[in-house]
């Protein structure tokens, strides 16, 4: 197999190999979203089936995913469409946890604007000068 220098390709090959890594890109971002979440949401439940003093409540359980995806998207996600991606992600491990259509539009509801201004709730500026102190 012959070496192709990117420089010598035609405009509309290099086009068609630059969607083709932002779909991989896409792909890869909508997984890590719906790992993160579906196995945030198994642990905790099991945890609390187990009726565990360390169980999370699902209000906490959805303050840590939801600070996790919006340090996923300030991190890694710079444009909007990369962002919807993580949505994607978490709608998808919303349905694979059977969660009816009323819930999952109330938690996607709660969560999409802090994923997609990439701020956590969690990482104010007033926790990072307690921790300092």
């Amino acid at each position: 197999m012959e070496f192709v220098s990117p420089f010598t390709l035609s405009p509309a090959t290099f086009v068609r190999e630059t969607d083709a890594v932002g779909m991989l890109k896409n792909l890869k971002l909508r997984h890590r979203a719906y790992v993160c979440a579906y196995n945030s949401f198994r642990f905790a439940a099991r945890l609390r089936g187990d009726l565990s003093e360390f169980a999370p409540s699902i209000a906490e359980t959805l303050e840590s995913v939801g600070d996790e995806l919006a340090a996923l998207a300030r991190d890694s996600c710079p444009t909007e469409n990369e962002r919807r991606q993580l949505i994607e992600g978490l709608e998808g491990a919303l349905r694979a946890l059977g969660l009816s259509d009323a819930a999952q539009v109330h938690i996607v509801s709660q969560l999409a604007p802090r994923i997609m201004a990439g701020e956590p709730a969690s990482a104010s500026k007033e926790a990072w000068t307690r921790m300092a102190v």
